[in-house]
């Protein structure tokens, strides 16, 4: 059985989930992931002790709060910062939103022309 592997780390994929799930509970975040909650506890300190996520507790539960500036400056690994890697990724796909900057030299690749449309 070959390994798995997936473009997004389990730090990314639980960022994620907390964006757009703020309420969640850790059993919510390791079975979305697909990681233990040991692994997403983890995880969440990390991203604690980097100052990307916050928590407070609303009655029994955490409520998470990213701070999307700690993200987009946090360079963790290589010389790539998130916004750089996220306009890589954008101008593979060629859509790149108005409020993206690309990074010298990348350009958006022009969109594929729909089957059976006269070409140039």
């Amino acid at each position: 059985m070959s390994a798995r592997w997936g473009l997004l780390t389990n730090h990314a994929l639980v960022l994620i989930h907390i964006i757009e799930h703020h309420r969640s509970t850790l059993r919510d975040i390791a079975a979305t992931v697909g990681i233990t909650e040991r692994a997403a506890l983890s995880i969440l300190r990390a991203l604690e002790d980097d100052a990307i996520i916050s928590r407070r507790k609303e009655g029994r539960r955490n409520v998470y709060t990213v701070d999307m500036a700690a993200l987009m400056a946090h360079r963790s690994h290589g010389k790539y910062t998130i916004e750089e890697l996220a306009s890589a990724l954008f101008a593979i796909s060629g859509r790149v939103p108005s409020a993206i900057e690309l990074p010298p030299g990348l350009q958006p690749r022009p969109a594929a022309a729909p089957p059976g449309s006269a070409q140039g």
